[in-house]
């Protein structure tokens, strides 16, 4: 079975809820779809365990560029007891931008990793793919975080930007005209439906939306995972 989850946002307590909801098997492919750090409780022991789990693919979001270009420039030296106080000009000319998108409690677990460790993380990140393409059963699938910004029908896929697959944000009316039929995120289909007020999988004839709003549970947020063999979605 292909499984799909998007916008994890550090709620490995769902994620590991959910593992167990689809009965998740090491013969089973689970691709998630970028931004699993930040604004939730438990980021990095979502990447450690993902990091050992040879059947999962994640694949890069916004939040994992911003915590990769903050986090490859910080210092060895550097501690979740001295980085605000010894490190404040970086943390001021490097970090804003991750740490005013939900990064802090990343940042503090990620400290509290030993420099070894940061490294294999660093590294595990790097190889985060922009997209990739699946087909199941007979139907051509495009994962992505967040769709293709300024799509254009028979544009080479990789001609994009990086942040075209990063920083799309379609609406209910958008129409990718390829041949395979696109998956993504970003998006939480509470803000993307407001009229419905509902946290579900949204389907289109052209994409689909599986950003659900885990981290905003308060809202009425959840997290979902999409079994693209039947289209059948799980919600935790």
């Amino acid at each position: 079975m292909t499984y799909v989850m998007s916008d994890l946002h550090g709620c490995y307590q769902q994620f590991l809820q959910m593992c167990r909801e689809i009965d998740l098997q090491e013969t089973d492919d689970l691709f998630i779809l970028g931004d699993m750090v930040d604004r939730g409780a438990e980021p990095i022991p979502l990447l450690l365990d993902c990091m050992e789990r040879s059947n999962v693919y994640p694949l890069m979001g916004n939040h994992e560029a911003l915590f990769l270009r903050c986090a490859e420039q910080i210092s060895p030296q550097a501690t979740a007891e001295n980085f605000y106080q010894q490190f404040f000009p970086f943390i001021h000319e490097v970090c804003t931008p991750w740490l005013q998108n939900g990064g802090d409690v990343t940042l503090n677990q990620f400290l509290a990793l030993t420099p070894a460790k940061r490294q294999l993380m660093l590294a595990y990140l790097s190889e985060f793919s922009l997209y990739e393409e699946c087909v199941v059963g007979g139907v051509p699938y495009l994962l992505t975080h967040s769709g293709i910004r300024n799509y254009r029908k028979g544009k080479p896929l990789k001609d994009y930007a990086p942040d075209d697959f990063l920083q799309a944000r379609p609406d209910a009316d958008t129409v990718y005209a390829g041949d395979a039929v696109m998956v993504f995120g970003h998006t939480p289909t509470l803000s993307l439906l407001p009229a419905a007020q509902k946290a579900e999988v949204f389907f289109t004839e052209s994409y689909i939306n599986i950003d659900c709003g885990a981290v905003f549970s308060d809202a009425g947020g959840r997290m979902a995972c999409l079994r693209l063999d039947d289209r059948k979605v799980f919600y935790v």
